[in-house]
């Protein structure tokens, strides 16, 4: 077992990959293939694979020439293991045993099974590691590799994060197949394309880029294909691992893709011209590109009349606004600058801060951090508990600060109002920007008050009107170059009928979206009813004109 010392010493040198050093993790290219010594590779595996408890070798004899099938029981189906064994054993094979047996195997004994070959030692390895079984006979070459992964996953559910009151009610789960199905069939095109990779060099996590052909830009599609080819990690645990490496701007507060969990927005954002990162084990999928109007829509906007989806995005900017300045805001009107205010609305504020101990930046930040600390406490908690918590916890905190004095009455209603505003966002992570915001407004507000504000705010849009997410403009469409974007399906939502091109912004490379026609075609039976009678003498009945 010379080579075997030999390779081990090759592969643990580290080769750089764009500056850096790679992870000391064996290249494929540098091992040896499967030559046909049985005894030999067994042993090579045995050194390898063999370290752990479940894994098994299941040795057969096929008229004479002997075998052995390779597998993980914690990972692969026994059925699966079962049925390939029976298959084998029950097979009548000709008296003259055929040249080329793993040929023989695929095309006359393992037919229902999605076999292939495969002749790399270190490709071997990892099919074992990802729950394929390994069938290898002695003086025949090459490996017969099997599909017999067996996985527990959950049945499709309604979404939690993004609830709708009408639509589909269907959300992600763990399995990249059945949500690359769900996509399928819900977006029934043959322009559906799906491109898949293999990402992590210790844990395998399969990777899906998912976009229609002839709606997709091809140098977004291109752009992204590339991000994602070059992604060397050791390992994958969920999307946030392949959205932070495929940002334009990894260091910036703000969300620069869509994360969501409804098949319905993912099949939208599609037609629309964008690529959606599917990742193996995790339940979100990511869209690109992402402008900062994004995150104030969803599905649900385009189920209901047009007045109602208008009305709803504009309670989300105010909410939004609510959210980020309205602490900070009070800070400076109660700290620095009282004299910006109403008279009565000062006079008020003053009168409700009497006998509080603390200035308003103290009293925002106790709040602010109490409000936190039952958010956080309740997705910690069970589900039976986590609501009672929260609101016998706000209740209970927020009365006895107010009755012993170290808060205002003033205060708990904006500390109230800033925690609800916050959840009117459909978007769970661009909630987690708006609450950091607004600590950061506070801040601003405790260092500079009113000014301080004001400059933060200068620099936020600054941040925006520079920020691109995969060539677009962060601002699009409200930065001027589309408008008729931004007042048909942006800060308002026009009636489908006139939504019949797709928005520019995202340079789609079909702009044409719907041909319905404006004016219902009229129904000539209905325009006048009772029909006219044709007999000059009496009027007949409707029931009595023959057809």
């Amino acid at each position: 077992m010379g080579w075997f010392k030999q390779l081990t010493e090759r592969w643990s040198f580290t080769n750089p990959v764009h500056g850096r050093y790679a992870p000391h993790i064996p290249n494929f290219r540098y091992a040896p293939d499967y030559t046909g010594k049985l005894d030999e590779t067994l042993d090579y595996l045995a050194q390898t694979l063999g370290v752990s408890d479940d894994y098994i070798v299941r040795m057969i004899e096929v008229q004479g020439v002997s075998g052995a099938l390779i597998f993980y029981s914690s990972i692969c189906d026994k059925r699966a293991v079962e049925d390939t064994l029976r298959s084998i054993h029950s097979h009548r094979f000709p008296r003259r045993m055929p040249k080329n047996l793993s040929q023989y195997l695929i095309e006359h004994v393992l037919i229902g099974s999605d076999a292939i070959f495969m002749v790399n030692m270190f490709e071997l390895r990892e099919a074992v590691a990802s729950g394929k079984l390994v069938l290898l006979f002695d003086q025949h070459k090459p490996a017969v590799v099997i599909s017999a992964k067996a996985v527990e996953h959950r049945t499709p559910e309604q979404p939690t994060v993004e609830s709708a009151s009408r639509g589909s009610q269907v959300a992600f789960v763990e399995n990249i197949d059945i949500n690359l199905g769900m996509i399928r069939q819900l977006l029934s095109s043959d322009t559906l394309v799906i491109k898949r990779w293999t990402i992590g060099v210790r844990s395998h996590h399969t990777v899906a880029l998912a976009f229609i052909r002839d709606v997709a830009n091809p140098v977004l599609v291109d752009t992204v294909m590339k991000r994602l080819e070059s992604i060397h990690i050791d390992h994958i645990s969920n999307s946030a691992a392949i959205e932070q490496r495929i940002s334009d701007h990894p260091w910036s507060l703000f969300n620069l893709t869509r994360v969501t969990t409804r098949v319905d927005s993912v099949c939208r954002e599609l037609n629309q011209g964008k690529v959606a990162v599917i990742v193996d084990g995790d339940p979100t999928v990511l869209l690109a590109p992402a402008t900062f109007q994004d995150f104030f829509q969803t599905e649900e906007d385009y189920v209901h009349s047009w007045w109602e989806g208008t009305f709803i995005r504009w309670l989300r900017i105010i909410a939004f606004v609510l959210a980020v300045w309205l602490p900070a805001l009070y800070i400076s009107f109660a700290d620095f600058s009282p004299e910006l205010l109403p008279k009565t609305m000062a006079l008020q504020i003053a009168q409700s801060r009497q006998g509080v101990p603390f200035p308003a930046v103290m009293e925002v930040i106790i709040m602010q951090t109490v409000v936190e600390i039952l958010r956080e406490a309740t997705l910690r908690m069970p589900k039976q508990m986590g609501q009672t918590i929260s609101i016998v916890g706000g209740l209970v905190v927020g009365q006895a600060s107010v009755e012993a004095g170290i808060v205002s009455n003033i205060l708990i209603i904006v500390v109230a109002l800033t925690a609800v505003s916050i959840f009117v966002t459909p978007s769970y992570e661009f909630t987690v920007m708006i609450r950091l915001g607004g600590w950061i407004m506070i801040l601003a507000a405790t260092l500079l008050g009113f000014y301080g504000v004001v400059l933060v705010t200068i620099w936020a849009l600054y941040e925006i009107c520079n920020l691109k997410s995969f060539g677009v403009p962060y601002v699009d469409p409200l930065g001027g170059d589309y408008v008729k974007d931004a007042f048909v399906d942006g800060l308002i939502r026009l009636p489908i009928t006139v939504m019949d091109k797709r928005t520019k912004h995202l340079h789609p490379f079909d702009a044409t979206g719907d041909t319905d026609l404006v004016v219902p075609i009229p129904h000539p039976q209905l325009e006048k009813w009772p029909p006219p009678s044709t007999t000059p003498k009496r009027r007949r009945r409707w029931w009595q004109r023959q057809p």
